[in-house]
């Protein structure tokens, strides 16, 4: 391939492509018609000798090959804007666009501490937050996001990926203020007879306090789990109207126990988890980004006094 060929006009259209998947989105992102984006995808097809984009019976799927340039892409088109504008980030005149992703337990606390600092120090910038469900690393490795907060670790030693632990989280059971065991001592014995709700974000289907149950007197006891739900959304309400526990991170839980007729209570010492440390992420292609490096710090201030 002949660089000279190259028209970076045709990357930017690239991008939308394949986020959008679809030639009259992409046209309406760009705010051109659709027969240009029609030329250009063409014009791409022939440059990286691939199809890109295939359609399906529902809509548009990228090629194995599209799916490895999208990952590649992003960084690319950064390194150049960064190249083009340089490195200077003064944040009282900043407009740039911030993407953070994070499940609504860690958003709900973190996101109105960054946004309140973010208007009062740079009132220009933009903050995308994303909390739909999803694997939390692959926006990073996609470049989609500039930062996700989690509390997994990735499940190999990834050397590009930075992180910062903000908070400590621990967590409390979340019932109905008329469940039984509402007002009553919570021990082992009584719990077991409860009904559970498991938020199953990856698919798992044991009880996060499963473990712990069955640590204390080496069976095979399965808590009962009637309800199972792949965000936290509804948790709240549900365990409202009826028997349902939830096992909840404790901050989320306060939030969601405002004006609502629920009581939160302290797990019993021998099913309490180790605290679990919520971090701060970010790839390494952003670790030397001054607008990043502005938004790590600013967090890393805004959760120290809180804790």
């Amino acid at each position: 391939m002949n660089l000279h060929q190259i028209d970076l006009n045709l990357l930017i259209t690239l991008k939308h492509l394949l986020e959008e998947k679809h030639v009259s989105n992409t046209a309406l992102q760009l705010s051109i018609s659709q027969p240009t984006v029609s030329r250009s995808l063409n014009r791409l097809r022939k440059l990286f000798n691939d199809l890109l984009l295939v359609k399906t019976a529902n809509g548009y799927e990228l090629t194995p090959k599209a799916q490895s340039i999208k990952l590649e892409l992003n960084t690319v088109l950064s390194s150049l804007e960064d190249l083009i504008k340089g490195k200077d980030f003064d944040p009282a005149t900043s407009n740039n666009t911030v993407r953070l992703f994070g499940l609504s337990p860690q958003m709900e606390f973190i996101a109105p501490l960054l946004l309140k600092h973010v208007r009062e120090h740079a009132p220009n910038m933009i903050i995308e937050l994303d909390t739909i469900p999803q694997p939390h690393f692959a926006a990073l490795h996609a470049g989609d996001c500039h930062f996700v907060l989690s509390c997994h670790t990735p499940q190999v030693i990834d050397q590009n990926l930075h992180s910062m632990t903000l908070l400590q989280r621990d967590y409390c059971l979340v019932m109905s203020s008329n469940h039984p065991l509402a007002h009553q001592p919570l021990t082992m014995d009584n719990l077991r007879q409860c009904q559970f709700g498991q938020i199953s974000l990856q698919g798992d289907k044991q009880l996060s306090l499963e473990p712990n149950f069955q640590a204390q007197d080496g069976s095979h006891f399965s808590v009962a789990t009637p309800v199972r739900l792949t965000n936290f959304s509804c948790a709240a309400g549900i365990a409202e109207a009826t028997d349902i526990i939830f096992h909840l991170p404790k901050r989320y839980a306060e939030s969601i126990c405002v004006q609502r007729e629920l009581v939160m209570r302290q797990v019993p010492k021998p099913l309490i988890h180790d605290n679990t440390e919520l971090k701060l992420y970010w790839h390494k292609r952003f670790h030397n980004d001054p607008m990043c490096s502005w938004i790590r710090n600013a967090l890393k201030t805004l959760t120290q006094n809180t804790k």
